[in-house]
């Protein structure tokens, strides 16, 4: 009988060709990182991008009044160029600091719209009850505002809105709630022309009177977050009919 021929045991282990193949992964591992390691990252940038993402999926603000105010600063995804969303950013970066800063981060609210930048003043920070006189304290705000549109935001065009909670006022000098939410957001914007030489072309007030309100009326802290001044600060132009 014909010898039988061994047969070749097979090697053990992975193939030859993988040390190469494993050499080469790591330099380019390597070449990456050290790449990674020497570049710069411009923060603005990435806000803008990480921002992007996040608001492809959440959504963006779509009306001041209806969605809670939060501490993050989230990019528009739609209106506006890159430039302005960068704008409106440090607008309100440098908004937040010097509310913080007075500790009135409580009371005022600062948040990047679609559009621009909205600011709500809650009760008692901007008026006293039942007066439309600007106090100190909001009107300490109302500088940072002026700075940061004439410095950032040149362009922009700024829309207040007065609001009130749903107790009847009949005093001689306003005869109900839209009265007085008028004139409040009416003096804002005077003082906005007076005190900070804003074109009174891209200025407007509106008063609302206790018929927004984003909470119930039926407690006093709810009453108290109706009773509120908003400032629209807007870099998009308002598409016309």
């Amino acid at each position: 009988m014909p010898d039988k021929k061994k047969k070749e045991e097979a090697k053990k282990g992975s193939p030859e060709y993988m040390t190469t193949y494993g050499d080469m992964m790591t330099l380019l591992l390597c070449f990456f990182v050290m790449l990674l390691a020497m570049s710069t990252i411009d923060p603005n940038r990435f806000m803008v991008a990480a921002s992007s993402f996040q608001n492809a999926f959440s959504g963006v603000l779509k009306e001041f009044p209806t969605i809670p105010i939060h501490k993050n600063i989230l990019v528009p995804r739609m209106g506006g160029d890159e430039q302005n969303k960068r704008m409106a950013i440090e607008a309100v970066r440098q908004l937040q600091e010097s509310i913080k800063k007075e500790e009135l981060d409580e009371s005022i609210k600062v948040k990047v719209t679609d559009k621009g930048i909205a600011i709500k003043v809650a009760d008692p920070i901007g008026f006293d009850v039942g007066k439309a006189d600007i106090k100190p304290e909001f009107a300490g705000l109302l500088s940072e505002v002026i700075q940061i549109v004439n410095t950032k935001m040149p362009d922009s065009e700024i829309r207040v809105e007065g609001h009130t909670d749903n107790v009847p006022i009949h005093t001689r000098e306003y005869p109900s709630n839209w009265e007085l939410s008028a004139a409040r957001a009416l003096n804002v914007v005077k003082h906005l022309y007076t005190h900070g030489g804003i074109d009174p072309a891209k200025l407007s007030a509106v008063g609302y009177g206790e018929y927004r309100p984003i909470a119930p009326n039926d407690t006093e802290i709810n009453r108290q977050k109706n009773r509120r001044i908003e400032i629209y600060v807007e870099y998009v132009n308002k598409e016309t009919e």
